[in-house]
């Protein structure tokens, strides 16, 4: 179930979620946590589709966990020691969930143990297809997303939306790039 769409561009990189909640065959509409799909936490966004039990997890780790370096091998070794720290608290270390991972920067999907950079764009999840549409037809992440969510049964609105940008320094700061982001739900 679910829709995690991304765009990046040279200013940074939008990534965006449907709310969709579902226990066994019946969606709790109106009664989705905000940061159920996607959320910032310890400088890194995480969107992720699959078991809302995995995504929970996940979070409570990336609390207190960061990648070593923005790249493919450190976000693979990232969720190794996810898979690690899983284990030891359920006595299961599979992986299950795909997640979209923003850190320092730059974005990636891990689907199935794949870590793979996303350039342009990109989308996981039940809705991927749609999304992907739009997407590749020059949308936003968010509009991606509104698509799945109208052509899908398994995406659900609200819409949430982190915009992680470049801001171009103040004369003051002795021209250093600096990072905000912007958090939308």
């Amino acid at each position: 179930m679910s829709v995690v769409a991304c765009r990046v561009s040279e200013k940074g990189f939008e990534i965006a979620s449907d709310s969709i909640t579902v226990r066994g065959h019946t969606q709790t509409r109106g009664q989705t946590s905000t940061h159920s799909k996607l959320y910032e936490t310890n400088d890194v966004v995480v969107g992720s589709v699959g078991s809302a039990e995995e995504n929970s997890l996940f979070r409570l780790f990336v609390e207190t966990h960061r990648p070593a370096h923005a790249n493919e091998d450190a976000i693979l070794e990232f969720m190794a020691e996810f898979s690690d720290w899983k284990k030891k608290r359920m006595d299961r270390s599979n992986i299950d969930n795909d997640y979209m991972i923003g850190f320092s920067g730059l974005v990636y999907t891990v689907e199935s143990w794949h870590v793979e950079r996303i350039k342009s764009y990109m989308a996981i999840g039940a809705g991927m297809s749609f999304a992907l549409a739009a997407l590749y037809l020059g949308h936003t992440a968010k509009k991606a997303v509104e698509t799945a969510i109208e052509l899908s049964i398994y995406c659900e609105a609200p819409i949430l939306v982190i915009e992680k940008y470049a801001q171009t320094p103040p004369a003051t700061d002795g021209g250093r790039a600096r990072r905000s982001s912007k958090v939308r739900g």
